[in-house]
């Protein structure tokens, strides 16, 4: 047999290997895990592909790959997800969803304060564990010594010696008691950096200055459960 025919044979096979469909993974709160093609939720039941499961509720939150979150009655047919959101509903493409964590809206809590420039770290209230979520986003416009911006920041314009060096100037940032901050703009759903307080802050190069600072984000900020303890669902890349 030629080589140049089983050298094309063998690249077919890892072709092939490769573009076989990872599986969606369900890991409940006990240790069971569904794994397999998600078909569908309805209700509490959700059924993949040779099994299915009655989960405690069906309350739960989305988390999205763009960094948003959103909370609702999860349902899911078809490669789509449902979340119905008080009178009105929502629907969203599983390629679009990173994670799903059902939980009962007791173990979340949420606030929506002003995050101004000129204030350096603002506390938010919200106590979070490092086994839990927080996600948050932010609208509005501030001033800083270096120009104004929204809460992604200044494009390309960081500072050594601002808050939080590894973020862009007028970036909105968070960090959770005396963790590391985290560059979190506009939109940012992520496991907790720390235990302790979370605060909020525009990255700015002098927190001690003044002069040319003011605005301030608009910031809804929520603390959920995380993985540990919780039904979580995995889907597989589309």
């Amino acid at each position: 047999m030629p080589r140049s025919f089983l050298f094309a044979f063998f690249v077919i096979l890892l072709a092939a290997a490769g573009c076989r469909q990872k599986p969606d993974r369900l890991i409940t709160a006990d240790g069971r895990v569904l794994s397999g093609e998600l078909l569908s939720i309805h209700g509490t039941t959700v059924e993949f592909s040779g099994s299915s499961i009655e989960l405690e509720t069906d309350q739960g939150r989305l988390y999205l790959k763009e960094g948003l979150s959103r909370r609702g009655t999860i349902g899911y047919e078809d490669g789509v997800f449902t979340l119905a959101e008080g009178s009105g509903a929502a629907e969203v493409p599983i390629s679009d969803v990173a994670t799903v964590i059902w939980s009962h809206p007791s173990s979340e809590a949420s606030v929506t304060l002003e995050v101004p420039a000129a204030e350096g770290w603002v506390p938010t209230g919200l106590e979070a564990a490092e086994s839990q979520r927080i996600c948050i986003s932010a609208t509005g416009r501030v001033s800083i010594e270096t120009g104004s911006s929204g809460p992604q920041g200044i494009d390309y314009f960081s500072t050594a010696s601002a808050l939080f060096p590894g973020a862009t100037n007028g970036q909105l940032i968070l960090r959770v008691g005396e963790s590391t901050p985290v560059a979190a703009g506009s939109s940012w759903a992520g496991v907790s950096p720390g235990d302790g307080e979370l605060f909020l802050a525009v990255n700015r190069a002098d927190a001690s200055s003044s002069g040319g600072v003011g605005g301030a984000f608009t910031v809804p900020a929520v603390t959920t459960s995380g993985v540990s303890g919780g039904t979580v669902l995995y889907p597989a890349p589309r």
